[in-house]
């Protein structure tokens, strides 16, 4: 009996599937490689996310390693931190967050993007405080202007609510972030901080809440890289 070559195809396809599938990283390794990209966000010589719009942004989320990955259904998801500013304007504790949107569509192979969101005003900095939430409807996202580019006053601070932003390969390259979920990953958090039952708002709010000495390597990015 003759068998067709397709039964030989499908244990190749397996093992490429499990051979790209992510290391799970930990909560340290994603506060760190945040600090990184958003170092990297404003140092590029030619496109670059403007200081004067990280001064004024409310809240940022930095999520690297955004990964698009699947076969015929796919999907975008991705970890990394979410900090708002005290009463003091200074940058607080961050949460670990995770960004999903699904997809569908014929992909082969993962694409790794890094992605920053500034969060203009108030109230999309509230917005941050539900332990899951939308982006697009009551809280408008839209691309960012980069330094290169003079600001559209349509899309001046104030008009906007979250600046988005990303890069892939170190290119600027636009990622379609209507209607992506930000939502609270407690599990890390909890890890970071080593503390149970801690909520979104404990992280934000708790003035005793120890923070581990990574975070004073991201604080330092980013107040870097609002000068």
């Amino acid at each position: 009996m003759k068998i067709s070559p397709f039964f030989y195809v499908l244990p190749v396809a397996a093992v490429c599937i499990v051979a790209n599938e992510p290391v799970m990283a930990t909560p340290e390794d994603i506060v760190l490689d945040s600090a990184d990209t958003i170092v990297s966000f404003v140092e590029s010589r030619t496109e670059r996310i403007p200081r004067y719009l990280i001064r004024q942004a409310q809240a940022i989320a930095i999520v690297p390693k955004v990964i698009s990955a699947g076969f015929i259904f796919g999907g975008t998801s991705g970890d990394g931190v979410l900090l708002l500013r005290d009463e003091r304007g200074q940058w607080g504790n961050p949460a670990i967050v995770s960004i999903s949107a699904g997809s569908v569509g014929l992909q082969i192979g993962a694409k790794s993007t890094d992605v920053v969101l500034l969060f203009m005003n108030k109230r999309s900095a509230r917005s941050a405080l539900r332990e899951s939430f939308t982006l697009g409807g009551n809280v408008s996202v839209a691309a960012g202007p980069l330094s290169k580019d003079p600001v559209n006053p349509s899309d001046a601070p104030g008009r906007t609510d979250v600046f988005s932003y990303s890069r892939s390969e170190g290119l600027f390259a636009g990622v379609a972030l209507e209607g992506a979920k930000l939502g609270f990953e407690r599990d890390l958090t909890q890890d970071l901080y080593q503390r149970r039952s801690l909520s979104i708002r404990q992280v934000f709010d708790d003035r005793t809440l120890r923070a581990p000495s990574v975070i004073r390597e991201l604080h330092q990015a980013l107040y870097n890289a609002q000068r």
